[in-house]
């Protein structure tokens, strides 16, 4: 008999961890869920970030043994900011297995629905900031760093369940992206950006770990002034993007964290995370938790790339009064050849949604390239869920 309880306990945290690895146990491209990453987010988070956020976690279970999880999450700073009675979901992992699908999500909109929100969306982990949707492509690929990985029938769960896709989004891939602007057909377009750089005064510098603090402050400012007519945009709060900033800390490449500066005044900024999960799967052979993070940081660190050998471009804006229209162009050529002097020959653009205007205006527009992954968040109405009820 298949039984849902809200987690409330050590004992049951520990439950709810323990789904993620027998659902990837026989994954080639499943990587350990690490406790830290729980602990962290859901369960100990910051003071400043627990009192935006409030959630109840659940798990499912077949008599004694744990079958599936889910989160719910009332953002309250989103709550507050767009007026829209959304609830969240997130965390998700099941076994393939209808009936613990609809009790996980059953469960989930109830909680939801207590609090007297109308919608649910997601999955959300735990927000947009974080990690967003599922991957529904066909073919299995290893995740890339902080973006879903997932079985592809959790489609199958969630619009069986009434789920509806309301915005998908995705990541394109570029081997060797400093050479593409090489090709004898972008040679017109390297000359018009050669004379732009020339006469910008747009500088460039690395965000400098001794001032972490303020460098995040101004990095903070500068997504929430950009992101304000962003899909999903509610205004990131300087200690969650503080905490998010410390758990990257450990595998960031200081090179390719670049604030973009004119006249001494922050304009933009781009981060690239190099790819630890290509070296997480290589560490995840050893058992025990230190050692796979021991290892996994050794081959993120080392100078010879024949693990960690591609980057993920994570965040890329600019702020929307900057007088100079070329910062992200900039930004990208910039980061291409520091990219390339760092010897990384991949790149990995992700999440970019599907009407995004960076998506129509970038070098997407100009090159004959698909979308490498694809990934979907749900949606919800929860008055449909009372109806079906009645």
């Amino acid at each position: 008999m298949i039984t849902v309880r809200e987690v409330t306990t050590r004992g049951e945290w520990s439950d709810f961890r323990s789904v993620s690895t027998e659902i990837y146990r026989s994954d080639p491209y499943g990587l350990p869920d690490e406790a830290m990453d729980i602990d962290r987010v859901l369960r100990k988070p910051p003071a400043a970030v627990a009192a935006t956020r409030t959630i109840g976690a659940f798990v499912a279970r077949d008599g004694d043994l744990p079958v599936g999880r889910v989160v719910a999450i009332h953002d309250l700073s989103f709550t507050e900011y767009t007026r829209e009675s959304i609830g969240f979901f997130g965390f998700y992992e099941a076994v393939e297995d209808q009936d613990v699908a609809n009790l996980l999500l059953d469960a989930a909109s109830g909680w939801l629905a207590d609090r007297g929100l109308a919608s649910m969306s997601g999955p959300f982990s735990p927000s947009m900031f974080y990690s967003a949707g599922i991957v529904v492509d066909e073919a299995p690929k290893l995740p890339l760093i902080g973006m879903p990985h997932n079985p592809l029938y959790y489609a199958e769960h969630f619009e069986k369940w009434g789920l509806v896709g309301a915005k998908d989004f995705y990541s394109y891939l570029f081997d060797d992206p400093y050479m593409l602007y090489k090709r004898p057909e972008y040679k017109r377009h390297l000359q018009i950006f050669e004379k732009v750089k020339a006469r910008s005064e747009v500088t460039f510098r690395t965000m400098k770990y001794r001032n972490l603090r303020s460098d995040a402050r101004i990095v903070q400012t500068l997504y929430n002034r950009t992101f304000t007519n962003f899909w999903g945009f509610s205004p990131l709060s300087y200690a969650e993007f503080l905490e998010l900033l410390k758990m990257m800390l450990p595998i960031l490449d200081r090179k390719l964290t670049l604030l973009a500066e004119l006249d001494g005044k922050p304009v933009g900024f781009l981060m690239a995370i190099p790819d630890a999960n290509t070296a997480a799967l290589r560490a995840s052979r050893h058992s025990s938790r230190w050692m796979r993070d021991l290892a996994t940081l050794w081959h993120v660190k080392r100078r010879r790339r024949d693990v960690v050998d591609g980057v993920r471009v994570d965040m890329l804006f600019v702020d929307p009064e900057c007088p100079d229209r070329a910062v992200a162009s900039l930004l990208i050529m910039e980061m291409s050849q520091r990219m390339k002097d760092r010897g990384y020959t991949r790149v990995e653009a992700a999440p970019v949604l599907e009407d995004s205007p960076w998506m129509k205006g970038s070098l997407l527009t100009r090159v004959e390239q698909s979308p490498h992954r694809v990934y979907r968040i749900y949606r919800r109405e929860l008055d449909e869920i009372v109806r079906a009820a009645q």
